[in-house]
């Protein structure tokens, strides 16, 4: 996201940096800037209305990698199953 910034000319500054989902949306409600999410975790007044604003993200190549044993493992096919259903 900060490269496609860059790319694109628009001055950006870190104002705030967090590894929770939670922490990040709870950043986005109070208005402290933007944030490249998955469209299942945005609320609907965080969607962007203005299609021009920002430049538009590249694809991003995601991977799951399951270990041989878990085949059969009802919680862990549910977990692959509502990735592969967000992605």
């Amino acid at each position: 996201m900060l490269d496609t910034l860059e790319r694109a000319g628009r001055p950006w500054r870190v104002a705030f940096d967090s590894n929770s989902l939670a922490g990040v949306l709870a950043a986005l409600r109070a208005g402290l800037g933007v944030a490249a999410l998955l469209p299942t975790n945005l609320e609907p007044a965080m969607a962007c209305h203005d299609a021009d604003a920002l430049p538009v993200l590249p694809d991003v190549e995601l991977g799951l990698a399951r270990h041989p044993r878990s085949e059969g493992d009802p919680l862990i096919d549910a977990v692959e199953t509502a990735l592969r259903r967000t992605i």
